[in-house]
């Protein structure tokens, strides 16, 4: 996650494509080049998901038709989803840097006295990966119980999927309403931008604590960060 104040470069460091050179390539950007040098062809597949949440509304960056899409979150593995929002298998680097542009002129931004360019919502890339596992019918070395613990899916082996899945989040800058001067929507807008940041730091909060209950129902992000909240 980047996090800090408003106007301090978060996005430029998280997002920016570095196309003419490489040495400027933000995190997104680094991190798929590494995911995708690590892919074996034929049994790999990388797929992402952009989006962003917007006042509590979160919207596809990739398909921005798209708006007020659910979380939904499974009893048993306690795994979140998002079934409406876009899912793209990315093809090489170049692709995935296209999507990026894509998504980056579909979120929201507005002009303030701390930020000329300053970003009004969250933006949260999932990267999503999956390798298929060969393994003969009679391999008995790997028990149920221990495919669950990791993360492979598939009754009695074949075939096996071993699943990841990466966040990375340019979150909103906080802002000081005496110093960002915002005020009518941009106002409205800065009260769900601290709400979200506040709900976030009273769940790493937990998590450092070692509390029993980590409160991810206070606010839609996060929930989407959920599953990264259990370690």
């Amino acid at each position: 996650m980047a996090y800090g104040q408003t106007g301090t470069g978060k996005t430029y460091k998280v997002g920016k494509l570095g196309k003419d050179d490489a040495a400027e390539r933000g995190i997104m950007v680094r991190a798929l080049e590494d995911v995708l040098a690590s892919t074996i062809l034929g049994s790999d597949v990388v797929e992402v998901s952009y989006l962003q949440l917007y006042m509590e509304s979160i919207q596809d960056l990739l398909a921005p038709e798209k708006t007020s899409i659910p979380i939904n979150e499974d009893a048993r593995t306690e795994e979140v989803s998002l079934p409406d929002v876009s899912v793209v298998k990315v093809q090489d680097l170049n692709h995935f840097s296209e999507l990026l542009q894509i998504g980056e002129a579909n979120r929201h931004a507005a002009n303030t006295k701390q930020n000329t360019e300053s970003s009004r919502s969250h933006a949260i890339l999932m990267v999503h990966a999956r390798r298929s596992i060969n393994q003969k019918a009679g391999d008995e070395t790997v028990s149920q119980e221990k495919d669950v613990k990791s993360n492979l899916v598939g009754g009695n082996g074949l075939p096996r999927v071993r699943k990841s899945k990466l966040l990375i989040v340019d979150l909103v800058g906080s802002e000081r309403l005496d110093k960002s001067g915002s005020e009518g929507h941009l106002l409205k807008e800065a009260k769900f931008i601290n709400l979200s940041l506040t709900s976030l730091g009273k769940c790493i909060n937990a998590v450092a604590e070692n509390s029993p209950h980590i409160p991810t129902r206070d606010s839609k992000l996060t929930r989407l960060l959920r599953d990264s909240f259990g370690g």
